[in-house]
């Protein structure tokens, strides 16, 4: 079965097309890619995926763009429409707030840029087994 892997990428596009590459042709996910925490909620909507990386704290949204965590408003707004993926938060933030909040809104784990591959495969592993 194809695990199917959706990005949020519009904060750190570079980051994303390593990771696109990573999940792509390293691991054979099928991987879809977004710029805005907006899109990302209408794609996991509308199909379904198994897993959220979103690549920063602070991913931007096209209808609110002045969030101080736009990441942690995406994470609310998947808890308040019942969407049940598992979400990865790669971000460059040390922020202890930033990371107690996307935890506390349903982040299934926060991981610090940059990133450790090794440690990504595990909490991916963890991730999809829950």
């Amino acid at each position: 079965m194809t695990r199917r892997v959706l990005l949020v990428d519009g904060a750190n596009p570079a980051m994303g097309r390593l990771l696109f590459e990573y999940f792509h042709r390293g691991h054979d996910y099928e991987v879809e890619s977004v710029e805005y925490c907006d899109d990302a909620v209408t794609a996991l909507l509308h199909r379904p995926f198994d897993l959220v990386l979103l690549l920063s704290i602070f991913s931007r949204w096209k209808t609110w763009p002045r969030a101080r965590f736009s990441g942690i408003e995406m994470l609310k707004q998947m808890r308040a429409l019942h969407i049940p993926v598992p979400v990865l938060v790669v971000s460059q933030s040390i922020l202890a707030e930033a990371k107690e909040e996307a935890v506390a809104n349903g982040a299934f784990a926060f991981i610090p840029a940059p990133i450790n591959l090794a440690e990504l495969d595990r909490l991916v592993a963890l991730a999809l087994a829950g």
